[in-house]
C-alpha cells in the first residue's frame, strides 16, 4: 500500500533499541516499503544518535536528522526540503509521549513537509501513558510503542536483531591481545542527565570490593569519550585486567564486546540497552526519572536497583523530570553486598 514510509522516533541509543519490536512489526506489515527514520540530533554530546543503531541494520534504509533542541526555522526548513524531495507516502509516529501542544506542533511540521498520511499519532491519552501492571511495574516503552502500532495490549514483542559483521570485527580488534578477555564484566558510567548519575565514589567503593573478592576478573569500560577520565578514576583500585574503551568503539561494536561479558554493570543508559539487546545480564542503577519498568532492560536475568521506597510511598513523584536526586537513595552497601554475593557464585579465580 505504501512504498515509502517515514518513521518518527526521537532520542538516542536507548530510544532506538526499545523501538525495535515496533519497527519489526512495521517491517512485517509493509515488507516491500522503503523505510527511513526521522530523528533528532541529541542535545547532549555524550549521546549517540538513534540512526547510529538502526542504520547499520536492515531495520531502516536511511535517515533524516532534526537539529538538537528543536532548531530554528532555517535548519527545520533544510530538513523539510530533504523530506519533500524523498516524498514519503506515510509517516508513522513512534516517539515518546508528548504533551498535547507539542504533539500538535509536530503534526503541523509533518504537514508542512507535505506528508499526507500520518499513522498511529497518539491523540488518545491511552497511547501517551503507561499502563500499570499487576505487579509494581508499568509497561515498558517498547510495549507501549507496540501497543500503539498494533492496537493490541498483549502483543508479543519481536526482538529480532542481528549485529552487522563490521561490529563483530571492530569488537575483535578492540579486544585483541587483552589478557582479560577470558572473563570480564562491562562497565559504564554513562549518565547523560545529572539525576541519573549515582556518583564516582559509590562506584569506586563497589568495584574495589568486587575486585578484592575476585582479583582476576577483568573489566571493560564502555561509554563516551568524555567519560574516559572518570572511569580511570573509578578503577584505580581494580586489581584485574582493565580496558578503557570509552569513545573508542562505535555503539554496535560496543554491543558486540558486551555480548562476551559476564554481566553489564552501570547506570540506566544507552550501553545498558545495548547489553540487554545482546542478552547480557544487566545490573543497573536507576533514578525515579521514569516509572518503574518503563525503561528497564528487556529480557530476563537482570538485577535492577531502583528507588522502590519512593515508588511505593509516593508513586506520583516517579516519572519524567520529577526524580531529583532519587538515585542517591539507592544505597552503596546494598549494591556492594549484591555484587559480592554474585562474585561468590563465580568459578574460582
Amino acid at each position: 500500500m505504501y512504498s515509502k514510509i517515514l518513521i518518527y522516533r526521537r532520542g538516542s541509543i536507548g530510544d532506538a533499541i526499545v523501538s525495535i519490536p515496533a519497527i519489526n512489526e512495521i517491517r512485517r506489515q509493509f515488507p516491500h516499503a522503503e523505510i527511513r527514520l526521522l530523528s533528532n540530533t541529541p542535545v547532549s554530546e555524550r549521546a549517540a544518535t538513534a540512526s547510529s543503531i538502526l542504520e547499520e541494520t536492515e531495520l531502516v534504509d536511511g535517515s533524516f536528522h532534526l537539529p538538537p533542541g528543536g532548531g530554528g526555522v532555517s535548519t527545520l526548513s533544510q530538513v523539510r526540503a530533504q523530506i519533500k524531495a524523498w516524498a514519503p507516502d506515510a509517516l508513522i509516529y513512534l516517539s515518546e509521549p508528548s504533551k498535547l501542544y507539542r504533539l500538535m506542533a509536530e503534526v503541523a511540521y509533518f504537514r508542512w513537509c507535505r506528508v499526507s498520511t500520518l499513522l498511529h499519532v497518539p491523540w488518545g491519552a491511552e497511547y501517551r501513558t503507561y499502563k500499570k501492571r499487576e505487579d509494581e511495574l508499568y509497561e515498558s516503552e517498547s510495549s507501549r510503542l507496540l501497543r500503539a502500532i498494533t492496537g493490541q495490549p498483549e502483543s508479543k514483542p519481536e526482538w529480532d536483531f542481528t549485529l552487522p559483521r563490521s561490529a563483530h570485527e571492530e569488537a575483535k580488534g578492540a579486544l585483541a591481545g587483552w589478557d582479560g578477555v577470558a572473563g570480564f564484566l562491562a562497565f559504564s558510567l554513562g549518565a547523560k542527565l545529572p539525576d541519573k548519575d549515582w556518583g564516582e565514589e559509590k562506584w569506586k567503593a563497589c568495584l574495589d570490593a568486587l575486585s578484592e573478592c575476585r582479583p582476576r576478573l577483568g573489566i571493560v569500560c564502555i561509554g563516551a569519550a568524555d567519560e574516559s577520565a572518570a572511569c580511570d578514576r573509578v578503577l584505580t583500585g581494580w586489581r584485574g585486567p582493565k580496558l578503557n574503551l570509552c569513545g573508542q568503539t562505535a555503539p554496535l561494536a560496543s554491543a558486540a564486546i558486551m555480548e562476551q561479558a559476564v554481566i553489564y554493570l552501570g547506570h540506566d543508559s544507552g550501553p545498558m540497552h545495548l547489553a540487554a539487546l545482546v542478552q547480557t545480564p544487566c545490573w543497573a542503577i536507576f533514578s525515579a526519572r521514569a516509572k518503574p519498568g518503563v525503561w528497564f532492560p528487556h529480557g530476563d536475568n537482570h538485577r535492577i536497583f531502583y528507588p522502590w521506597e519512593l515508588a511505593r510511598t509516593a508513586p506520583a513523584r516517579t516519572g519524567f523530570r520529577t526524580a531529583g536526586n532519587s538515585i542517591l537513595s539507592v544505597k552503596r552497601d546494598d549494591v556492594r553486598a549484591a555484587l559480592l554475593g554474585w562474585a561468590e557464585t563465580l568459578s574460582a579465580g
